[in-house]
């Protein structure tokens, strides 16, 4: 089943990782340092995001515009990660403002 949503082609499981890897890091330096551990979800979606985006090529949309870039191998169901990157991005910023509004 799992096999099925998830395609192992390339880099996909980035996704996925990096948010946890970022997270864990960013949770420990905080409870280390008794920093407000608020913040650390949204700061791991945004490094993640701005990690994967530069991994898989993501400014070259800038340069050359949507479908003139070639096809990526590096997909999680079946989207390529440097579209992740936007979506987790997103989520990261919007997280981060319902924080900053408490």
């Amino acid at each position: 089943m799992i096999g099925h949503l998830i395609r192992f082609k390339g880099k996909g499981f980035l996704v996925i990782v990096l948010p946890l890897v970022f997270g864990i890091i960013l949770f420990l330096i905080f409870d280390g340092l008794s920093w407000n551990d608020e913040y650390v979800f949204p700061a791991s979606l945004l490094l993640s995001a701005f990690t994967i985006w530069f991994y898989d090529g993501g400014p070259a949309i800038l340069r050359e515009g949507f479908g003139k870039t070639p096809k990526s191998r590096h997909t999680f169901m079946w989207i390529e990660i440097k579209y992740w990157a936007l979506v987790l991005g997103l989520a990261g910023c919007v997280l981060l403002g319902t924080v900053v509004k408490k």
